[in-house]
C-alpha cells in the first residue's frame, strides 16, 4: 500500500457560547496504516472583541470566512496565527483582505515580509508571552508553546471558558470519517498512545529523538497554573476530558520509539 493523503470535507461547531470550532480532515495512509488528522482553527467571541485563533487551510478560505461572517460579521477584531508555518498562517494574507478592520497578534516579527502593504498600514502587533489581549469579559494569555515544531511558537489561554489552544501539541489521529469534528469524548474510540505518536512522528520528528520528560514538566507546569476544561488542538479532536488524555499524552511523549 503506498502512501497517501486526501482531504475528506470540512466542518464546523459551537463548542461553547463563545467558542467555535472550524476544521478540515485529511485521510492519510502512512507505512500501511490509514487514519484522519485535523487542521483545524478557532473563533473566540468576547463582548467587544473577537479573535482567530490559526487560520485553517486556504482550501477552506471561503467557508472560513462565511462562518466568521455568520458569527461576527465584518468586525473580526484580532488573527492569532500560532506560528508562520503554512498550516496555521497560510490564510492569513486573505483573512487581512476580507476582514479589513482586523489586527494580526502574537509572533508577528517576520510578517512584514510576508505581507509589506499590510504592515505599512499597521496591521500587526507583537506579543510577548504573558500578554494579555481583553475580548470584553474574556481575556485571552498569550503563552510560550511548550510542543512546537517552530521555536517561535505561542500557544494562547481563553480564561471564561478555561480553553487552552494548543497548535501543534495534543493531536490524536481518528480513523472513522465521521467522526472529524467530534470531540474526544463523542468518539467511538478513545485516543491512545498510538494515535498521538502517529502524529507525533509526523508533525514533530524530532520527538522521536529527543529527551521529552522537560516538555512534560512544563506542561504540567502550564497545566497546574491554568485550570484547562478544553484543549483545542490545530490537528486533532477537541479535548473535553483532559485528566484522561493528559496522561496518554505524557506517555506518547516519554515513549522512545
Amino acid at each position: 500500500m503506498q502512501d497517501d493523503m486526501k482531504y475528506v470535507g470540512f466542518g464546523a461547531r459551537k463548542l461553547t457560547e463563545s467558542i467555535h470550532l472550524m476544521t478540515g480532515c485529511f485521510h492519510l495512509t502512512v507505512d500501511g496504516n490509514a487514519f484522519h488528522t485535523h487542521l483545524s482553527a478557532y473563533l473566540v467571541v468576547g463582548q467587544s472583541g473577537s479573535m482567530l485563533i490559526d487560520t485553517g487551510h486556504p482550501k477552506d478560505f471561503k467557508k472560513i470566512a462565511s462562518y466568521i461572517r455568520s458569527v461576527v460579521g465584518e468586525d473580526l477584531t484580532y488573527v492569532f496565527p500560532t506560528h508562520e508555518e503554512y498550516p496555521h498562517a497560510g490564510n492569513l494574507g486573505l483573512l487581512l483582505e476580507a476582514f479589513p478592520r482586523a489586527t494580526v497578534v502574537g509572533e508577528t516579527r517576520n510578517l512584514h515580509l510576508y505581507f509589506p502593504n499590510q504592515y505599512v498600514r499597521e496591521r500587526f502587533q507583537q506579543n510577548k508571552t504573558d500578554d494579555v489581549i481583553d475580548l470584553g469579559g474574556r481575556l485571552i494569555t498569550v503563552l510560550p508553546a511548550v510542543i512546537r515544531d517552530l521555536k517561535a511558537s505561542y500557544w494562547a489561554y481563553d480564561d471564561c471558558d478555561k480553553a487552552l489552544f494548543v497548535s501543534d501539541g495534543f493531536a490524536f489521529s481518528h480513523s472513522d470519517p465521521s467522526e472529524c469534528v467530534l470531540l474526544s469524548e463523542e468518539l467511538s474510540q478513545k485516543p491512545t498512545v498510538r494515535d498521538a505518536r502517529q502524529i507525533l512522528d509526523l508533525a514533530l520528528y524530532w520527538s522521536r529523538f529527543a529527551d521529552n520528560s522537560t516538555v512534560v514538566l512544563e506542561l504540567g507546569q502550564m497545566l497546574d497554573k491554568y485550570l484547562t476544561k478544553l484543549i483545542c488542538p490545530a490537528h486533532g479532536s477537541v479535548i473535553t476530558d483532559p485528566s484522561r488524555l493528559i496522561p496518554v499524552m505524557n506517555e506518547a511523549l516519554l515513549e522512545r520509539p
